[in-house]
């Protein structure tokens, strides 16, 4: 990647000293006149730049970011191997930055707005389903929206985390702490649902404490 290219995706404007990242930068302080810059990033031919590109547009609230950010998880088949590896355990990151892009966009609309806020949270609900289904046999972790359900009602995502805890279970192994994190979200909604999930397979909650 050229230093053009580096610089329009990654560095911050002067005087920024609250945040690391382009994506979190608060509205005031967004550099507009990259936008349109970003924006034609989604059309070429590198993918990784468009990715990251239509990320930090998510991060900004912007519509043309969020669309090819859904357009990205839902389309099938989805992709086995992206750009951003976990720094720990090395698998593939690309669907939980995808996931956290998403709920970022929500927010930033949601500051605007409620009536902007509602119509964002219509939006994000089938990627974000998507992200959850992939999750299903990914490693990738999905804990970084669970403060939607539980600060802001969004209570439209539990059947597809109950699903997601169903499959997860199967193989706690392989998906480490996202059974602990699905698990004691879910005992605030439905407990008699996750006591029975994991005594299916011979588990009970103390088998998976909380972080």
């Amino acid at each position: 990647m050229d230093k053009q290219l580096n610089d329009l995706l990654y560095e911050l404007p002067p005087g920024i000293d609250y945040s690391e990242d382009l994506f979190q930068l608060d509205t005031e302080d967004i550099p507009t006149d990259r936008i349109p810059k970003l924006l034609a990033l989604l059309g070429g031919v590198d993918e990784q730049a468009a990715f990251r590109a239509a990320y930090v547009l998510c991060g900004w609230g912007q519509q043309g970011g969020f669309g090819y950010m859904r357009d990205f998880v839902m389309r099938d088949p989805s992709m086995q191997g992206g750009w951003y590896e976990h720094r720990l355990r090395g698998y593939d990151d690309t669907y939980h930055f995808a996931l956290r892009a998403f709920v970022r966009y929500w927010a930033m609309l949601s500051d605007r707005s409620e009536i902007d806020g509602q119509i964002a949270r219509k939006e994000i609900f089938n990627p974000i389903q998507r992200v959850i289904d992939l999750s299903n046999d990914l490693p990738f972790e999905i804990d970084n929206f669970f403060w939607l359900l539980e600060d802001e009602g969004f209570t439209e995502y539990l059947p597809a985390l109950k699903a997601h805890l169903q499959a997860i279970i199967k193989d706690p192994q392989k998906h480490h702490w996202k059974v602990a994190d699905c698990a004691h979200m879910l005992m605030k909604f439905d407990p008699e649902f996750v006591t029975q999930t994991l005594a299916m397979h011979g588990y009970t909650l103390a088998d998976f404490p909380n972080k």
